[in-house]
């Protein structure tokens, strides 16, 4: 597994940066145990001296040191918090990067695909059948007939999820996905839409993005079929992980994933930058405002699935941190996908 990037980046074939899948994003990989659980469900201690786990066996069953973990007690047989006077294990930050190379695509975004008969082309990628294109600017509603809502409930901690209608809105030309700020019980509310598509297989989707100055969330634009078959663009807005992580996520239980993390190499906050993944047969490709940030080879989907967008915070600190203390709200102004799918051939 190898990245085509020209600039300073945390590459690892193991995450360096405890990672998250989709649907229970408190597992992490960690070296003490499978996931981070411990206690008398599975027998697994934790290790105070793991710098991505903590002392605390919580009454949950994970381990760690924050207030989310020890608050509720310990399960002392299988680890006890440290002392508030004993040094607790720090988080490595994110590497600074250099400045990126200037966008190759007009306007910092990516060029456009060419319509060669039935077929839209990408330099680079290939062809594909079908075009979506969404541009919130004109719109008053999300487009029901091609984009779902989310309202799932994820199991988590410290605190649960749960993805509501009411937090997805079309407003001032954009679709805003929010957290709102404030919350401080399970479920942790927060917004989630997909594509009306579920046999999504291989595409170049590229999505205009305001992400949000308040920290506390993650921020996500990922093909999704389930935790095996999963490649994310996901933003961290505060906390240790602040950065872009580029993901494909593990394909079986004995892989590891194939992540990239990048400290952000502009400001993401005040104004719409393009994100961009292509989904491709040997790879998947990454790019920030036309510009590629990383290939990845390992781990690369190969089942047709769905295209998702969303918004969302658990409270954990190894991850998301927050929840976030004001409405954290990720807006996008226009999505374009070019794609194949399993059960048509397009337009010919």
């Amino acid at each position: 597994m190898y990245m085509s990037i020209d600039f300073l980046l945390l590459i690892s074939a193991v995450s360096a940066i405890p990672y998250p899948n989709h649907d229970d994003a408190s597992k992490h990989k960690r070296t003490l145990t499978p996931d981070n659980t411990c206690g008398g469900s599975n027998g697994y201690t934790c290790n105070p001296n793991d710098s991505y786990g903590g002392a605390c066996c919580s009454a949950a069953g994970y381990c760690g040191n924050t207030d989310a973990y020890c608050g509720s007690g310990c399960q002392s047989t299988f680890g006890t918090c440290g002392s508030p006077t004993s040094p607790q294990p720090q988080a490595s930050s994110l590497p600074q990067v250099s400045p990126l190379p200037p966008p190759t695509g007009p306007a910092g975004s990516s060029s456009p695909a060419t319509k060669e008969g039935c077929l839209w082309t990408i330099d680079g990628s290939g062809s594909f059948t079908h075009i979506l294109t969404v541009d919130f600017s004109n719109l008053t509603a999300l487009p029901t007939d091609t984009l779902d809502v989310s309202t799932d409930h994820i199991p988590s901690i410290p605190y649960t999820q749960t993805y509501t209608i009411e937090n997805v809105a079309v407003e001032d030309g954009t679709l805003q996905l929010k957290v709102p700020g404030g919350q401080t019980a399970s479920p942790i509310l927060g917004a989630e839409i997909s594509t009306a598509e579920k046999n999504i297989l291989y595409g170049s989707v590229r999505t205009m993005m305001q992400i949000s100055s308040v920290s506390g969330t993650v921020s996500g634009a990922f093909f999704y079929k389930s935790d095996s078959q999963e490649a994310d663009i996901e933003v961290i807005t505060g906390g240790a992980y602040e950065g872009v992580h580029y993901t494909n996520q593990e394909a079986s239980p004995t892989a590891d994933q194939t992540t990239v993390a990048l400290a952000s190499p502009v400001d993401l906050t005040s104004e719409m930058h393009e994100y961009r993944l292509d989904w491709l047969p040997d790879r998947t490709d990454f790019y920030l405002d036309g510009v590629k940030q990383a290939d990845l080879t390992g781990n690369v989907p190969s089942t047709a699935g769905a295209w998702l967008w969303n918004n969302w915070s658990n409270g954990d600190p190894k991850w998301s941190a927050g929840p976030p203390s004001m409405d954290n709200i990720l807006k996008i102004s226009k999505i374009e996908m070019y794609y194949n799918t399993t059960t048509s051939t397009g337009a010919c």
